[in-house]
Protein backbone atom coordinates (compact mmCIF):
# COMPACT_ATOMS: atom_id res chain seq x y z
CA UNK A 1 0.00 0.00 0.00
CA UNK A 2 1.36 3.44 -0.69
CA UNK A 3 2.01 5.58 2.29
CA UNK A 4 -0.12 8.57 2.64
CA UNK A 5 2.61 11.14 2.09
CA UNK A 6 2.83 9.87 -1.18
CA UNK A 7 -0.68 10.17 -2.36
CA UNK A 8 -1.05 13.52 -1.14
CA UNK A 9 1.83 14.81 -3.36
CA UNK A 10 0.19 12.22 -5.95
CA UNK A 11 -2.58 14.94 -5.61
CA UNK A 12 -0.63 17.71 -5.31
CA UNK A 13 1.06 17.04 -9.09
CA UNK A 14 -2.17 16.37 -10.70
CA UNK A 15 -3.29 19.42 -9.41
CA UNK A 16 -0.19 21.31 -10.25
CA UNK A 17 -0.31 19.88 -13.94
CA UNK A 18 -3.95 20.05 -14.36
CA UNK A 19 -3.76 23.49 -13.80
CA UNK A 20 -0.35 24.03 -15.81
CA UNK A 21 -2.06 22.87 -19.23
CA UNK A 22 -4.00 26.12 -18.72
CA UNK A 23 -0.92 28.36 -18.41
CA UNK A 24 1.91 29.46 -20.74
CA UNK A 25 4.20 27.47 -19.17
CA UNK A 26 2.15 24.20 -20.59
CA UNK A 27 5.26 23.22 -23.22
CA UNK A 28 7.76 23.22 -20.68
CA UNK A 29 5.41 21.24 -18.04
CA UNK A 30 4.28 18.86 -20.68
CA UNK A 31 8.16 18.01 -21.49
CA UNK A 32 8.83 17.89 -17.73
CA UNK A 33 6.14 15.41 -16.99
CA UNK A 34 6.37 13.30 -20.18
CA UNK A 35 10.13 12.52 -19.30
CA UNK A 36 9.38 11.94 -15.41
CA UNK A 37 6.73 9.81 -16.32
CA UNK A 38 8.99 7.94 -19.10
CA UNK A 39 11.30 7.05 -16.99
CA UNK A 40 14.32 7.14 -19.65
CA UNK A 41 11.76 4.76 -21.67
CA UNK A 42 11.47 6.34 -25.16
CA UNK A 43 8.29 4.41 -25.93
CA UNK A 44 6.78 5.53 -21.92
CA UNK A 45 7.87 9.15 -22.69
CA UNK A 46 5.52 9.13 -25.82
CA UNK A 47 2.46 7.79 -24.56
CA UNK A 48 3.27 10.05 -21.95
CA UNK A 49 3.57 13.21 -24.19
CA UNK A 50 0.10 12.05 -25.86
CA UNK A 51 -2.04 11.69 -22.45
CA UNK A 52 -0.53 14.84 -21.63
CA UNK A 53 -1.58 16.34 -25.69
CA UNK A 54 -4.98 14.76 -24.40
CA UNK A 55 -5.17 16.70 -20.59
CA UNK A 56 -4.15 19.83 -22.84
CA UNK A 57 -7.38 19.77 -24.83
CA UNK A 58 -10.07 18.79 -22.28
CA UNK A 59 -8.53 22.16 -20.51
CA UNK A 60 -9.29 24.24 -23.13
CA UNK A 61 -12.59 23.26 -23.67
CA UNK A 62 -14.79 25.48 -21.31
CA UNK A 63 -17.64 23.89 -19.19
CA UNK A 64 -16.41 20.88 -18.72
CA UNK A 65 -15.65 20.49 -14.92
CA UNK A 66 -16.61 16.76 -14.69
CA UNK A 67 -13.83 15.76 -17.28
CA UNK A 68 -11.35 18.11 -15.12
CA UNK A 69 -12.44 16.28 -12.18
CA UNK A 70 -11.78 12.98 -14.15
CA UNK A 71 -8.26 14.53 -15.45
CA UNK A 72 -6.95 15.46 -11.87
CA UNK A 73 -8.21 11.85 -10.58
CA UNK A 74 -6.76 9.80 -13.78
CA UNK A 75 -2.93 11.70 -13.41
CA UNK A 76 -3.42 11.83 -9.23
CA UNK A 77 -3.49 7.85 -9.83
CA UNK A 78 -0.99 7.97 -12.94
CA UNK A 79 1.73 9.16 -10.03
CA UNK A 80 0.49 7.38 -7.56
CA UNK A 81 1.39 4.16 -9.62
CA UNK A 82 4.81 6.23 -10.90
CA UNK A 83 5.80 7.00 -7.08
CA UNK A 84 4.99 3.09 -6.17
CA UNK A 85 7.15 1.77 -8.83
CA UNK A 86 9.78 4.44 -8.70
CA UNK A 87 10.46 5.77 -5.36
CA UNK A 88 13.19 7.71 -6.46
CA UNK A 89 11.11 9.95 -8.40
CA UNK A 90 9.93 11.79 -5.64
CA UNK A 91 12.55 14.48 -5.53
CA UNK A 92 11.75 14.82 -9.79
CA UNK A 93 7.98 14.75 -9.03
CA UNK A 94 8.65 18.06 -6.04
CA UNK A 95 11.01 19.82 -8.32
CA UNK A 96 8.26 19.86 -11.23
CA UNK A 97 5.50 20.95 -8.96
CA UNK A 98 7.86 23.59 -7.30
CA UNK A 99 8.34 24.95 -11.02
CA UNK A 100 4.49 25.27 -12.35
CA UNK A 101 2.25 28.18 -11.25
CA UNK A 102 0.27 27.93 -7.79
CA UNK A 103 -3.63 27.34 -8.42
CA UNK A 104 -5.36 30.21 -8.59
CA UNK A 105 -7.17 31.23 -5.87
CA UNK A 106 -10.84 29.85 -5.87
CA UNK A 107 -13.77 32.68 -6.81
CA UNK A 108 -16.33 33.21 -4.47
CA UNK A 109 -18.78 32.15 -6.85
CA UNK A 110 -16.86 29.10 -7.32
CA UNK A 111 -17.30 28.74 -3.40
CA UNK A 112 -20.47 26.70 -2.34
CA UNK A 113 -21.13 26.43 1.32
CA UNK A 114 -23.92 25.52 3.21
CA UNK A 115 -24.02 26.01 6.79
CA UNK A 116 -27.32 25.61 9.14
CA UNK A 117 -27.79 25.55 12.34
CA UNK A 118 -30.46 23.54 14.36
CA UNK A 119 -32.15 23.94 17.96
CA UNK A 120 -31.17 27.71 18.40
CA UNK A 121 -27.22 26.42 17.55
CA UNK A 122 -25.21 29.29 15.88
CA UNK A 123 -22.48 28.49 13.14
CA UNK A 124 -19.38 30.26 12.49
CA UNK A 125 -17.55 29.22 9.32
CA UNK A 126 -14.73 30.53 7.69
CA UNK A 127 -13.89 29.50 3.85
CA UNK A 128 -10.75 27.61 3.40
CA UNK A 129 -10.95 27.55 7.30
CA UNK A 130 -12.48 25.71 10.39
CA UNK A 131 -16.08 25.27 11.09
CA UNK A 132 -17.24 25.75 14.75
CA UNK A 133 -20.68 24.69 16.13
CA UNK A 134 -21.96 26.53 19.13
CA UNK A 135 -24.93 24.66 20.63
CA UNK A 136 -26.91 26.75 22.68
CA UNK A 137 -29.58 26.51 25.26
CA UNK A 138 -32.82 27.71 24.40
CA UNK A 139 -34.24 30.88 26.54
CA UNK A 140 -36.38 29.97 29.24
CA UNK A 141 -39.48 31.92 26.81
CA UNK A 142 -38.78 29.14 24.09
CA UNK A 143 -39.34 26.30 26.50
Amino acid sequence: MIPEWLTTLAAAGSAALVNAASTDVWQAARERFARLLGRGDPGRTEAAARRLDDLHRVVREPGNERELAEARRAWRLRLQDLLEEHPDAVGELRSAIAELPPPPPASAAAIRQDNRAYDHGTVNAVVNGDLTVHPTRPAASDG
